[in-house]
């Protein structure tokens, strides 16, 4: 029986050829479908596709270079800071995955935005009013800088956090355009963010710089929430992964493994509904056959879980399986904006301690 076909990635015309000669010259059959006649306002144009059976040989082919290009460089984690409670402990957070890595460098990133107070304009040019108060300005930012580098190799120094290597970087601009930029031009294997900036309001859970970079940035968005431990990642023991059956879940599963395979845990692969449809479970059957044949050593556990409240579902499985990390995929408007649109965020408070992983295909 011929195997489904599944997207692997969505690219320029010129850029899916590319990727789909690479595919070939491994042995992988792929094939490009126009999206332009679907609804859809991913502006690349294609989609690359291969036989389901080969997704974990083509995820192996993609991800890495060929042999004449190889990069040796460091992989790097990314660390938005703003000074808050909560960047510090995404730092330590950040810390504790890098473990797990065997060449891995921390970046700890503050971008800042000149308070519009320090600028004058004439004829619709800005300039610098007060170089004193800029100078000031900029000088606070780099001792806030020194002073979290201290904190942090003395942590290490004591052996508080595992010796990892880390560097600072300073950059002008809007902070989560510079950090989803960073993400387009350094190509991170992951960012970590806390959930609630500095200045955010009470009521807000998650923080308006951590959500437009988790649903814009290019690579996977670890978001840590302001209750979290910070010993609780590297204790991760249980693992949701929120599906809703689309062909980018396989393509997601594979990625959150090859990102966590320095940990042991309990998988739990769930779909929540709004209303009962037999066929979910039908779905879940074919994905469980794929995952039984592709992953024999993971003990997998799966549900379809209906509710009224997709929300309150949501909350009390997580309670019930004592769920240590959220897993969620996203491609513009599907479950992850289901669960978090901002009339919905709000509503999240009752897991509010669980960090979410954040893929994009």
């Amino acid at each position: 029986m011929k195997d489904k076909l599944i997207t692997v990635a969505i690219r320029s015309y010129e850029h899916a050829q590319r990727l789909k000669e690479k595919l070939e010259r491994a042995g992988i059959k792929a094939f490009i479908y126009s999206i332009n006649q679907q609804q859809s306002s991913v502006a690349e144009g294609v989609r690359v596709r291969i036989d389901e059976s080969d997704l974990v040989k083509a995820l192996t082919v993609i991800e890495n270079p060929e042999p004449n290009t190889l990069n040796t460089e460091t992989e790097r984690i990314l660390i938005p800071i703003d000074f808050s409670d909560y960047s510090l402990k995404a730092c330590e957070i950040g810390f504790r995955i890098a473990e797990k890595f065997p060449n891995i460098e921390l970046v700890l990133l503050h971008a800042y935005l000149i308070p519009s107070t320090l600028y004058s304009f004439n004829r619709g040019v800005a300039a610098i009013s007060d170089k004193e108060a800029f100078r000031h300005y900029i000088s606070r930012i780099h001792a806030d800088i020194d002073n979290l580098s201290s904190k942090l190799n003395k942590q290490i120094a004591d052996n508080q956090l595992p010796k990892i290597k880390f560097k600072t970087e300073i950059l002008e601009g809007v902070p989560e355009e510079v950090i989803i930029n960073y993400c387009d031009d350094q190509k991170p294997v992951l960012v970590i963010m806390g959930t609630r900036g500095k200045n955010q309001k009470e009521e807000d859970l998650i923080g308006s710089v951590t959500a437009e970079v988790i649903e814009h940035a290019s690579v996977p968005v670890l978001a840590i929430p302001e209750s979290s431990e910070s010993q609780a990642i590297k204790d991760i023991q249980n693992v949701l992964f929120a599906t809703n059956f689309d062909d980018r879940t396989l393509l997601s599963f594979e990625r959150m493994m090859n990102l966590l395979k320095g940990f042991q845990f309990n998988l739990f692969l769930a779909h929540f509904e709004t209303k009962r449809d037999d066929w979910n479970s039908i779905k879940l059957a074919g994905i469980k056959d794929f995952f039984a044949t592709n992953y024999p050593q993971i003990t997998t556990n799966y549900s379809v879980i209906s509710g009224d409240d997709v929300l309150q579902a949501f909350d009390e499985f997580i309670l019930a399986k004592n769920i240590n990390l959220i897993v969620l995929n996203t491609h513009k408007r599907n479950l992850f904006a289901r669960l978090f649109n901002p009339s919905m965020a709000r509503k999240m408070v009752f897991h509010a301690h669980t960090p979410i992983l954040v893929f994009h295909t």
